[in-house]
C-alpha cells in the first residue's frame, strides 16, 4: 500500500466519515459551492463501505467475476530458489508484516512446496516495509496474457476538459483479486530464519499478467460507464463530469458498481469534486492537459552532463 496523498491542484477539505474514536478521513475540494459540497459529502458517508482503511476491510472481488490463473508452459518444471540472508533487524520487520498478512487472510502457510521463491523487501516512502516476491522463474514459465490494455494517452484525453473530476485508486491494488485455488501452491515463498514458508491466496505484486487480470476485472465492473463518465487504467479510476451539477450522480453510479463487487478504494489516494488532478503522469483539467510539474521540475533541476558517459545515461 502506498500512503501518498492525492496529487491535485485544488485545496482539499478533510472530512471524517467515521467516528471521533475511529476517524476515517476522505478528501473533497474546497472550491465547491456549499450545496455541492454537502451533496458530495453526504454521498461519501452513504458509500463509505467502498473504501478500505486497512487490509481486513477488503473481502476481495468475487471469484465468479475474476480469478488470477497461473498456467505453466509446456517443458517447464517447478523451480526452487536458493535461500537468501537477511539481518536480524530485517527479519523482525518481515515477521511483523507476515503476521499482518496472515491476519488479513492474504497468505497462508505452505506445505510440501514445489515452486518456491524468495521475498524482496521494498521500503515505502513512509518508511513502512512491503513484502514482494521474486517470481522471475515462475514468470518465465507463464504464458503471456494478451488481454488488450487501454492506451494511456487516450485515457488522459478522455479525462481532460471536464468541469469536475474525482480521482480514486484501488486499495492495495492487486491484493483484491484471488488466485485460482488450484494455482495457489505455485506462489509459495520463503521467509528468512524461522518465520517459515507461505503462499499467496490473493494476487501479489510481481506476477506476470497481474495487470491484465486487474484491467479485465475493472472493465467488467465499469463496462458501460467507461468512456462516458469513468476512465480506468488498472487501479486508477477517474469519474468525470462535463457539468458540475451531474457529478454527484456520476459518482453514485461508480460507487454502486464498486459496492456490488466489493471493490475497495484507498481513501488516502482519493480526491473528490476537484477541477484538476494528476492522472497517469499528466495534469488534467477543464482547459486540457499539462505535464506534471513535479516531472518538469525534476528535468529542469537535473545537472548538465559533463562527460560522454553522463550524456549517454540521460
Amino acid at each position: 500500500m502506498e500512503d501518498d496523498y492525492p496529487e491535485v491542484q485544488d485545496p482539499l477539505l478533510e472530512i471524517n466519515v467515521g467516528t471521533e474514536a475511529e476517524p476515517r478521513p476522505l478528501f473533497v475540494s474546497q472550491l465547491l459551492n456549499p450545496e455541492l459540497t454537502a451533496e458530495i459529502i453526504g454521498l461519501l458517508h452513504e458509500y463509505k463501505d467502498c473504501f478500505a482503511w486497512d487490509y481486513h476491510e477488503m473481502p476481495g472481488l468475487p471469484r465468479s467475476l475474476v480469478e488470477h490463473e497461473l498456467k505453466i508452459k509446456e517443458g517447464f518444471r517447478p523451480f526452487q530458489q536458493s535461500p537468501r540472508r537477511f539481518s536480524t533487524e530485517v527479519q523482525l520487520k518481515v515477521k511483523k508484516e507476515i503476521e499482518r498478512l496472515l491476519e488479513a487472510g492474504f497468505i497462508r502457510t505452505a506445505w510440501y512446496v514445489e515452486w518456491l521463491a524468495n521475498i524482496v523487501l521494498v521500503l515505502k516512502k513512509t518508511g513502512a516495509l512491503r513484502i514482494c516476491t521474486d517470481y522471475k522463474n515462475l514468470n518465465l514459465a507463464t504464458p503471456k496474457d494478451e488481454y488488450p490494455m487501454p492506451m494511456s494517452d487516450l485515457l488522459v484525453d478522455g479525462a481532460a476538459k471536464h468541469e469536475l473530476l474525482s480521482f480514486m485508486d484501488g486499495h492495495a491494488g492487486y491484493n483484491q483479486i484471488f488466485i485460482a485455488e488450484e494455482d495457489v501452491h505455485k506462489t509459495a515463498f520463503r521467509c528468512p530464519g524461522a518465520i517459515g514458508m507461505y503462499e499467496w491466496v490473493i494476487m501479489p505484486f510481481g506476477l506476470k499478467n497481474a495487470g491484465a487480470t486487474y484491467q479485465r476485472a475493472m472493465n467488467l465492473i465499469f463496462h458501460d460507464l467507461i468512456g462516458r463518465t469513468v476512465e480506468v487504467y488498472i487501479d486508477d479510476v477517474v469519474v468525470k463530469s462535463p457539468s458540475k451539477a451531474d457529478h454527484p450522480e456520476h459518482l453514485r453510479q461508480a460507487f454502486t458498481r464498486m459496492r456490488a463487487h466489493d471493490l475497495k478504494m484507498n481513501p488516502k489516494k482519493c480526491a473528490f469534486g476537484v477541477t484538476a488532478g494528476n492522472f497517469l503522469g499528466f495534469l488534467v483539467h477543464q482547459r486540457g492537459i499539462e505535464v506534471d510539474k513535479n516531472k518538469a521540475t525534476a528535468i529542469m533541476a537535473a545537472p548538465s552532463p559533463k562527460t560522454k558517459k553522463e550524456l549517454q545515461n540521460i
